[in-house]
């Protein structure tokens, strides 16, 4: 399955929410996207901003702020969506996430990340794969099943 060969990069996207970073399998980024007229969902949870036709697919958004924790904030020029393909349950599956700004594709050793339980991070710790220092600053690594299950 094209997912389990993904999962063998060891590259990762990193992004900004409220001055938080994060990072992200880079295998698992399809694109980014501007920001664009999302359709709203009747009684979803605010997290989930509703969805978009991208290339004739429909793809669910949510808004990485509200979903980590972060308090609603304007969308800037730099805002944008990472559109992510993944497993969930069996199903190969695309959803977006709504963040405030992109960061860049990095290089990471496994061995240097620290479980997210052994650190305090603020956010919902079953959203963190893992932990690792980066340009001295906190990389949050998420895992991206837990945060759209």
């Amino acid at each position: 399955m094209a997912l389990e060969i993904i999962q063998e990069i060891d590259s990762y996207f990193t992004f900004r929410i409220e001055g938080e970073h994060f990072a992200i399998n880079a295998g698992n980024v399809l694109r980014i996207v501007e920001m664009m007229p999302v359709t709203r969902v009747p009684n979803s949870p605010k997290y989930f901003k509703g969805i978009i036709n991208l290339l004739g697919e429909v793809i669910p958004i949510f808004d990485g702020r509200l979903k980590f924790g972060f308090q609603e904030n304007e969308y800037t020029k730099s805002t944008c969506m990472l559109i992510l393909a993944f497993e969930l349950d069996g199903q190969d599956t695309k959803a977006g996430i709504i963040i405030d700004s992109v960061g860049k594709v990095i290089m990471l050793n496994a061995e240097i990340q620290m479980p997210a339980s052994s650190v305090n991070i603020g956010i919902n710790a079953k959203f963190i794969q893992g932990v690792t220092i980066y340009n001295d600053e906190p990389l949050k690594i998420l895992n991206i099943e837990n945060v759209f299950s």
